[in-house]
């Protein structure tokens, strides 16, 4: 059937509107779980703004590999969780049982949005955090590398920051899944 105007809608424009109707679902449900449902005149104020910055300043999202998100969950709750009862545990000690040390991990990561995402990951887990960073540039000529500010380096914190970009290359369907 064809619109009163006897044309066809054109494919770009309809993708657009979905694009942006997915998006202002997406801000939508943020919102309500942010806010917890209040305020919802004033975000319906502020949507037409979100959406056209979206449009104008638009982040490409990253693809995932959706088999493998609940194991990339799970593997980083259980991670915080136990982070965070060393953490108390050291905490609780009438001596903390910690050496802060600064260490330098290279990333194997290929792209620099993915880089970023495992510097973050790094740093919410307790007991670790990334202070400075050198990510790959678009030509990927350079080595990438996070320097990391541990409560200890007695612990095995390389093969657990490995273990974590590992479970990251194999979400993102960009990278190669590190092995």
């Amino acid at each position: 059937m064809q619109p009163a105007t006897g044309q066809q809608p054109s494919r770009s424009n309809l993708t657009t509107l979905q694009r942006l109707a997915c998006r202002a679902l997406f801000y939508a449900l943020l919102w309500a779980l942010l806010s917890g449902g209040e305020g919802g005149w004033f975000f319906l104020m502020l949507l037409p703004l979100l959406l056209w910055l979206s449009e104008r300043w638009s982040v490409p999202l990253l693809r995932l590999r959706w088999r493998y998100l609940p194991g990339f969950v799970g593997y980083f709750l259980v991670e915080m969780w136990r982070g965070g009862f060393d953490v108390a545990w050291r905490a609780l000690q009438p001596v903390p049982a910690i050496a802060p040390n600064w260490q330098r991990y290279s990333i194997r990561l290929q792209r620099a949005s993915a880089q970023r995402i495992l510097a973050c990951l790094i740093s919410l887990l307790p007991g670790t955090t990334v202070c400075r960073s050198r990510l790959s540039d678009q030509s990927g000529d350079d080595k990438a590398w996070l320097e990391l500010h541990l409560l200890t380096d007695s612990s095995d914190w390389q093969q657990a920051v490995a273990r974590l970009e590992q479970r990251l290359s194999q979400l993102l369907a960009g990278e190669s899944p590190l092995c």
